[in-house]
């Protein structure tokens, strides 16, 4: 008996539906749903859904803000059978269509987005309405179906006993997107066990139960938003409190009106909380504890972020999506002093260890090296990318995370930097050269490189550095528009500087870190 759970996604919600049915599951605005109704809802849905051909295998891109509708129909998938794919709510056409064609998504169902406009315009000018599309068909989360007429439950429940007999804890449940150093977006498979394993450590290292009541401003289309998110408040039975996206303001109103004991989120949705001038407008004392993840704090800020808000148990955490996502977790009951310079020890049923490339071996204590993890909650690799795959688990199941750090002597993990040249901003990870290569679309430009600097509340602000072709002109505002018609706005540089060359290396590759400096130097200059 290892102690793991081999439930489905479907199962877990079916459970939560008979252990307290009545209990407030999941609320927005004025609407309410118990776990009950939440269950017979997704099951109504889900019965639909096979009916349509919508079962086990087939892949559907779920794309919208955090809402009820969105939750619910996750739900359904799972009790369908089918694969979600979450998709980023700042996408624009070429992004969407890329990542649907990379997973080979069947059905698209979507949402509003962060300005509560429909995905609608966006969805047909990419071409997924025409006849020809690749898609099976697109369906608004907004016209799915009431259940308050159903008269055919009882055949909706055979439907659903058959289909779930199919179902197993080791299917793929969610392709989740992730952006490596490539610069296209991999798809991590993520099965039921890994989900619902992983959701449930944090319930357990969180001491989440039917009291505690869950503001839910994580984006739903990250891992952190659907385990620390959603699986984890139906293991808890703890009631979900929606907000459709993050905004300080937003968030601090739903902790006050629903009295939330539980928030969770990245760094730098924390410190745009604690900087907020109107913070002090808001009661914000029913908050207890928390899951802060998804990029590093530097120590004074978390202890910031924890007197501020009177949080003793906001838990650092160290993952990824390819790990569903957590690795380690800090101690509950573990001193703030500590917790801020630790993201804690590995999480039960799983094994971490520092890698030291250049000796083959695993590193001793306080070595640096790269970190490593193994275990249950591990993906089942990236969809249809075998050798990126390869490139990052091993014939013996470590997955190589291309982050570094080192464990002391009580086996806490701490991180000292990243192998890789990925941006975090705001949580979310972006890679360089994908806006290096929008970029370089415009004639005037000769060569191009991105880099991360340092930022207040985001962690990390975006800065092209560019180098013109001789004679032209190029406004820096125009690098900005130009990235911001074709890529996300969160991948808009927010500084654009000229130089006449780049710093390079012997390996004739450019000095990333020599770049990140001089970008220091004239942001100092800016004042």
């Amino acid at each position: 008996m290892t102690g793991l759970l081999s439930e489905t996604i479907g199962e877990l919600l079916h459970k939560r539906a008979v252990l307290t049915p009545d209990a407030v599951g999941i609320c927005y605005q004025d609407r309410s749903y118990s776990w009950k109704e939440a269950d017979e809802i997704s099951d109504f849905w889900a019965a639909d859904f096979i009916r349509k051909g919508i079962s086990r295998g087939k892949h559907v891109a779920l794309w919208g803000t955090n809402s009820p509708e969105w939750i619910m129909a996750y739900f359904a998938f799972m009790k369908s059978g089918a694969v979600v794919l979450p998709i980023n709510t700042c996408y624009k056409e070429q992004e969407l269509d890329r990542v649907l064609k990379e997973a080979d998504a069947d059905y698209l169902f979507y949402g509003k987005d962060c300005s509560n406009a429909d995905y609608g315009p966006i969805i047909s000018k990419a071409g997924l309405l025409a006849p020809d599309s690749f898609l099976k068909g697109t369906v608004s989360l907004e016209h799915l179906p009431g259940c308050e007429m159903n008269e055919n439950r009882e055949e909706d429940e055979r439907l659903l006993r058959e289909t779930e007999r199919d179902i197993s804890s080791k299917d793929t449940a969610n392709i989740l997107f992730t952006s490596g150093t490539s610069g296209v977006p991999k798809g991590v498979m993520l099965s039921h066990e890994n989900l619902v394993n992983n959701s449930f450590e944090m319930v357990r290292s969180m001491h989440w139960n039917e009291s505690d009541r869950m503001c839910l401003s994580v984006p739903l289309f990250h891992c952190f938003g659907i385990t620390a998110g959603i699986l984890s408040a139906v293991h808890a039975g703890a009631a979900i409190y929606v907000n459709q996206y993050y905004k300080s303001v937003g968030v601090m109103e739903n902790i006050q009106k629903n009295s939330c004991t539980i928030l969770n989120g990245v760094p730098s949705m924390f410190l745009a909380m604690v900087k907020n001038l109107r913070r002090k407008e808001y009661d914000l004392s029913s908050l207890k504890s928390g899951i802060i993840a998804g990029s590093a704090i530097h120590p004074s800020d978390y202890i910031s972020i924890c007197e501020e808000l009177k949080m003793e148990h906001l838990q650092p955490s160290y993952g990824q999506t390819e790990s569903s996502p957590a690795i380690t977790m800090t101690g509950y009951f573990d001193p703030v002093s500590r917790k801020a310079l630790t993201v804690g020890k590995k999480i039960p049923y799983t094994e971490l260890r520092i890698w030291d490339e250049e000796r083959k071996s695993t590193a001793k204590t306080g070595s640096v090296g790269e970190i490593q993890s193994r275990g249950y909650h591990i993906m089942k690799g990236y969809y249809n990318r075998k050798k990126e795959t390869g490139e990052v688990l091993d014939e013996e199941g470590w997955l190589h995370t291309g982050d570094c750090g080192y464990l002391d002597e009580d086996g806490d993990l701490h991180i000292t930097g990243r192998k890789k040249e990925m941006i975090i901003r705001g949580g979310e990870n972006i890679a360089p050269v994908e806006i290096e290569n929008c970029i370089l679309e415009l004639p005037e430009i000769k060569d191009v490189k991105v880099v991360g600097v340092d930022a207040e509340v985001l962690q990390e602000e975006i800065a092209a550095c560019i180098i013109t072709e001789p004679g032209t002109e190029l406004s820096e505002e125009r690098v900005r528009e130009y990235v911001r018609q074709n890529l996300a706005d969160y991948k808009v540089p927010k500084y654009v500087y000229r130089f006449d060359s780049f710093p390079f290396g012997n390996s004739g590759k450019v000095m990333v870190h020599a770049l990140r400096q001089e970008v220091g130097k004239r942001l100092a200059k800016r004042g």
